[in-house]
């Protein structure tokens, strides 16, 4: 399965931008190089292998947001002012 994103970008920075795509494994497909309002875009490509479902990348995902959360509530009990109350 492939994975698409459209990478949208200031048109200075378009020929910036493919390379550190494709650095990152990405392989560059429908390119637009002519700026419309300013902005250029193309769309950067991988395969997911199968082990890397959706299922198992969106699970992932909750996963790290939940750890995210508890790690923002232990910060703001431990930085706290004396006498206020957390909401």
């Amino acid at each position: 399965m492939a994975m698409r994103i459209r990478v949208t970008t200031r048109a200075d920075l378009f020929e910036k931008r493919k390379p550190q795509h494709i650095e990152r494994g990405y392989r560059i497909e429908d390119e637009r190089p002519i700026p419309v309002n300013g902005l250029c875009s193309f769309i950067a490509a991988s395969e997911i292998l199968d082990s890397d479902r959706v299922s198992d990348l969106v699970c992932d995902l909750k996963h790290k947001v939940a750890l995210s959360a508890a790690l923002c509530f232990k910060i703001l009990v431990a930085v706290r002012v004396p006498g206020r109350r957390l909401v």
